[in-house]
């Protein structure tokens, strides 16, 4: 887990600072598009939040998701991965609070992504990862890159960025500080099962039971399921390959940083295990 200072998680404080660094920083982007922001606010008045004054709040919090979502996501990632202190917390920290006050996605999560043979094996059965920067994968199958590992994630709280970005209208996100549970790892051929834990799952000192529990056997029979519906539509793929935004859609697994997992201890305990936070080789 990153230090305070870093990470990504909105502190229990209140993002007060943040929303005025954003503001105050990011003035020229911010004003051009809280218009739009704004409106779609006016269309679906659930985004406000029910507290009196909070619309401006939440007006800051959601244009922060959409300079994310439209500018250089991977860049802002990739610095929330390093774990250090930086401009991209505050607005990172905006980001996550926005993306809460999206609708949140339940089922099968697709994450297409090139990784080595090394980056597969550490995704074994039963092990947790905990992600603390932004996980995006798609609700709908989309072409992945040549050779490339496929991620299926069986989603409860990832958020749909739909309404503030409708130019990708089956993406999710998932926010910082998840947790997974890999169900089945990959051979090469078919795709890495994950499942995201609820929090009541995770217990105060953040060990989690590993062991199967009915809430795996749930998930994987909806991943199973998404990943036959993905073979079919991988066979059609053909019409495809001129997608234009394909390459914008290969993302980085759950836990790995800069796709180069670290081995970690499991934690002791027995059948309990601490999640593994990904670093670097």
């Amino acid at each position: 887990m990153p230090k305070a200072s870093a990470c990504a998680v909105p502190p229990e404080r209140g993002i007060e600072k943040e929303r005025d660094w954003v503001r105050r920083t990011l003035n020229t982007q911010y004003n051009a598009v809280a218009g739009t922001v704004s409106r779609v606010m006016s269309e679906s008045p659930g985004l406000r939040g029910g507290a009196r004054g909070e619309a401006g709040d939440a007006l800051t919090d959601l244009v922060a998701v959409r300079l994310f979502l439209s500018g250089d996501h991977t860049q802002v990632n990739e610095a929330v991965r390093t774990a250090a202190v930086g401009p991209h917390v505050p607005l990172a920290r905006c980001v996550a609070s926005g993306l809460r006050r999206l609708p949140s996605y339940r089922g099968a999560a697709l994450l297409r992504t090139r990784a080595s043979a090394a980056e597969r094996a550490w995704f074994r059965e039963g092990r947790l990862v905990s992600e603390w920067s932004f996980c995006t994968a798609y609700s709908a199958p989309h072409p992945g890159p040549p050779g490339g590992t496929d991620f299926l994630i069986w989603s409860i709280t990832a958020r749909r960025t739909n309404l503030i970005d409708p130019a990708e209208p089956d993406r999710v996100v998932f926010l910082p500080g998840t947790t997974f549970k890999v169900l089945r790892p990959s051979d090469g051929e078919e795709p890495v099962l994950l499942r995201e834990l609820s929090p009541s799952e995770i217990a105060s000192d953040g060990k989690v039971d590993v062991q199967r529990v009915p809430l795996d056997e749930i998930a994987l029979d909806g991943l199973d399921r998404a990943a036959s519906a993905l073979r079919a539509d991988d066979a059609a793929e053909q019409d495809r390959r001129g997608d234009a935004r394909a390459k914008e859609r290969f993302g980085t697994p759950p836990g790995l940083i800069g796709n180069a997992p670290r081995q970690r201890p499991r934690g002791n305990g027995g059948d309990l295990s601490a999640p593994d936070e990904g670093a670097k080789l």
